[in-house]
Formats: C-alpha cells, structure tokens, sequence
C-alpha cells in the first residue's frame, strides 16, 4: 500500500485542480445569469444572486464533507484500525473514485444542456446595452 502512496498524491493533486477549475467556472458563470436575469425581469440583481450562489456553495462543501462520512461509516471503516475490511476498501473507493466519477459525468452532462452560450451573452450584452442608453 505504501508504494502507491506517490499516486495517491498525484490523483489528490488532480481532484484538487479539477475542484479549483470547477469552482472557477462556477463562479464565471454569474455574471451571465445576472445579465440573463436583467434581461427578462428590468432589474439587475447581482447581490441576491452572488448571496445565493454562496448559500448553496457552502451547502454544497456541507453536504460533500459529510455524505463520504456517512458512507464509510456504513461500510464499517475503522478510523483507529490499521487494517481496514474488504467492505471498508469498497467504501474508500466508492467514495474516493466511483462517487467522485459519477458527480463529474453528471456535471459535464448538465453544462452541455446549460442554455447560455457565449452567442447568447454577446446577444443579451448587446440588448442591455441597447436598452441602457
């Protein structure tokens, strides 16, 4: 086990990059549902939405700190245990890999059905423009 503890660092510092480009993105993707919002409604509400975002961000941490928890706990992982069991192993990596996997799948799927393009926030800049002056 300990001869793959240097892969181990090298997939920590990929989820890690892969975490930081997604919050990233997340975050770009504001500004787009702010224009997208003052476009429809006349009103440009930047503060509630950034409130927002940041509400279930931190909901998000919550909940993705506290289910990999709760799932090695049902797998019986021992945290004082030097060996752990064949169902605590299946438990590290359902949440270490196969979890972790799925979630990105899923997440790739939904941005490739997000509605906004850079087309559309060219177009919806333009408008707002347009009606701004």
């Amino acid at each position: 086990m300990h001869d793959a503890l240097w892969l181990a660092y090298i997939a920590t510092f990929i989820k890690q990059w892969g975490l930081t480009s997604a919050t990233g993105f997340m975050w770009a993707l504001v500004p787009e549902v702010i224009a997208y919002g003052e476009l429809k409604s006349g009103k440009r509400n930047a503060a509630i939405i950034n409130a927002i975002m940041g509400l279930f961000f931190k909901i998000g941490f919550t909940i993705g700190g506290a289910i990999p928890l709760w799932l090695l706990a049902v797998y019986g992982f021992s945290e004082t245990g030097a060996q752990q069991s064949a169902s605590a192993i299946d438990g590290i990596i359902m949440t270490a890999v196969w979890i972790p996997i799925a979630l990105a799948i899923i997440s790739m799927i939904i941005i490739q059905v997000y509605p906004i393009s850079d087309k559309n926030v060219n177009d919806i800049n333009r408008q707002l423009d347009e009606i701004r002056v």
